[in-house]
């Protein structure tokens, strides 16, 4: 059952506002670390294709918005096109919908068909170790949601394993983004208003259990 939103008070800095389009979003950073990060970055934006997301970026990040799939998509696009062997690279980013302080505007929800950036990444594979939290707000069964996320990651072979305020999942990089995509979706039938965080790594050079994916 999803819970009914109580953020919307005449006393907050964002009343007044909300909406009740189908607007997923995704605000992230990325951070190749390599003395060469701004061409990784400029070349991995160029080949990425983010015609069916509204995108904007500044010094701190940058965010997309519209329908999930296709959300999800261009992240996912950005990150493996900026993927280079031996180098090490993070992202962090948070998956969000339904903030009562959202706008109808900045998004593009008229797109369909198929996810742009499948067919040109389709094909790249590398291992990725990944932290979770997910945040259903303003239901009760809260922990039920993130523990059947757990289950979720289970299910999909990820190795999900509990570490302080967070899960830790490691598996092929399609594989991971599918499960974040499949979370998020999950998530949005439970909760009026979610949010789920995550940290991406690859090309670690920190020493650490669960780095062999299958």
């Amino acid at each position: 059952m999803l819970g009914t939103p109580v953020c919307d008070r005449p006393d907050l800095p964002w009343h007044g506002r909300g909406t009740n389009l189908d607007i997923s979003g995704c605000r992230f950073s990325l951070y190749p670390m390599d003395s060469n990060f701004i061409p990784i970055i400029l070349d991995a934006l160029q080949k990425t294709d983010t015609s069916a997301v509204w995108s904007s970026s500044d010094v701190l990040s940058t965010v997309y918005r519209g329908k999930l799939n296709h959300v999800a998509d261009a992240v996912r696009g950005l990150f493996v096109n900026a993927y280079s062997p031996g180098v090490h690279m993070a992202l962090e980013g948070q998956f969000s919908k339904g903030c009562p302080g959202d706008v109808d505007a900045d998004s593009y929800l008229s797109q369909s068909g198929t996810s742009p950036n499948i067919s040109s990444t389709k094909e790249i594979h590398f291992p990725v170790l990944c932290k979770i939290a997910l945040y259903p707000l303003g239901c009760e069964n809260y922990i039920d949601s993130i523990a059947h996320v757990y289950r979720m990651a289970e299910h999909a072979g990820l190795q999900p394993s509990t570490i302080h305020y967070a899960t830790r999942i490691n598996g092929d990089v399609h594989a991971i983004f599918d499960y974040l995509e499949e979370a998020c979706a999950y998530a949005q039938t439970t909760a009026a208003h979610y949010a789920l965080t995550f940290t991406l790594s690859v090309n670690s050079p920190t020493q650490t259990p669960q780095t062999d994916v299958q």
